[in-house]
C-alpha cells in the first residue's frame, strides 16, 4: 500500500509526514529531494533535516532516489540526505542511465549496516550480475575526468531547452496555465486551467503530433491530477521544441473551444 505525502514548491510537506507515520506505520520513506518526477521541486534544506529526524525518532528507512541530481542549471545544491544521516537510516540509489545512455543500465547504492548484505543477495536473485566490463568501462570513464566534462556540456545544452520550452509554452499557450521552473532535472510540470483534463487532451495533442504524460498517473488518488502533465525538455532540439509546443498549443485551443 502506498501512501503520498502532499507536496509544495519546497518538496515533500515533511510537517504533514509525522502524522502519516503515526497512523499508518510505513516499512520505507520514499523519496527524489533533487529534481523530484514530475514536479522538478527540490526539498529545501531545513525539510531534509527534519526528515532525517522523523526517520530516526520512528526507526524507519528512507530510499533517497537521486537519479537526476547532477543534472542542475540553476541554483545551489542542497546536501544529500544520504550526508545527513548519521544513523545509517537512507538507502542512497542512483544512476549513469540518465546522464550518459539509457541502454547503459548502471546504477549504485550507498548503504550502512545490515541492509548492505541483504540488497547484494536480492541484486544475485533478481540478476545475478551486472556486466563486470561496462563497469570497469564506466570507472575509467568517470576517473579520468570525462563524465564531469560531459556533464557541464549537457548542463548546458538541457538548460538553454528548458528556457526554449518555458518562453514557446508563455507564448503558445493560453493564460490560466500555471507553471514553476525547474532548476534542474528533465521535466516541466504543468497545470492546465480547472476547466480542462490533461487526459482529455493527449488524444488530441496526439492528433496534432505532441505526447506527453497525463499527470493523473502519478497520483494515488483516482481523480487527482487531472488538469495536469509532465513534458520533458530534454530530448529534442530547441526549434523542434518550438515546433511541438504550437502543436500543443492547438490541441489545447481545440479543448477549450469543444467546453
Amino acid at each position: 500500500k502506498i501512501i503520498s505525502v502532499p507536496m509544495d514548491g519546497q518538496g515533500m510537506q515533511v510537517e504533514a509526514l509525522e502524522k502519516l507515520l503515526q497512523q499508518h506505520h510505513p516499512k520505507l520513506i520514499y523519496t527524489i529531494p533533487n529534481f523530484h518526477n514530475p514536479t522538478g521541486t527540490c526539498l529545501n534544506g531545513a525539510r531534509r533535516r527534519q526528515l532525517i529526524i522523523l526517520a530516526d525518532r520512528y526507526n524507519i528507512p528512507i530510499l533517497e532516489d537521486d537519479f537526476v541530481g547532477d543534472l542542475r542549471y540553476d541554483g545551489r545544491a542542497q546536501p544529500a540526505l544520504k550526508a545527513l544521516d548519521p544513523g545509517g537510516r537512507v538507502i542512497y540509489a542512483s544512476t549513469f542511465s540518465k546522464m550518459l545512455m539509457p541502454g547503459l543500465r548502471v546504477g549504485f547504492l550507498i548503504i550502512d549496516g545490515p541492509l548492505y548484505d541483504a540488497l547484494v543477495k536480492f541484486k544475485r536473485v533478481n540478476d545475478l550480475a551486472t556486466s563486470s566490463l561496462i563497469q570497469r568501462a564506466l570507472e575509467n570513464y568517470v576517473t579520468v575526468g570525462r563524465y564531469q566534462a560531459h556533464l557541464r556540456r549537457s548542463c548546458q545544452i538541457f538548460r538553454k531547452r528548458r528556457n526554449a520550452m518555458m518562453e514557446a509554452l508563455h507564448r503558445h499557450l493560453p493564460t490560466g496555465i500555471r507553471l514553476d521552473p525547474p532548476q534542474g532535472g528533465l521535466f516541466l510540470w504543468l497545470k492546465l486551467p480547472d476547466t480542462l483534463s490533461a487526459d482529455e487532451l493527449l488524444p488530441l495533442a496526439v492528433e496534432e503530433g505532441v505526447d506527453f504524460m497525463p499527470g493523473s498517473g502519478f497520483f494515488t488518488g483516482a481523480d487527482d491530477g487531472r488538469n495536469w502533465l509532465r513534458l520533458n525538455f530534454v530530448v529534442q532540439p530547441e526549434e523542434k521544441i518550438e515546433a511541438g509546443i504550437l502543436r500543443l498549443g492547438k490541441a489545447v485551443k481545440r479543448l477549450k473551444t469543444s467546453r
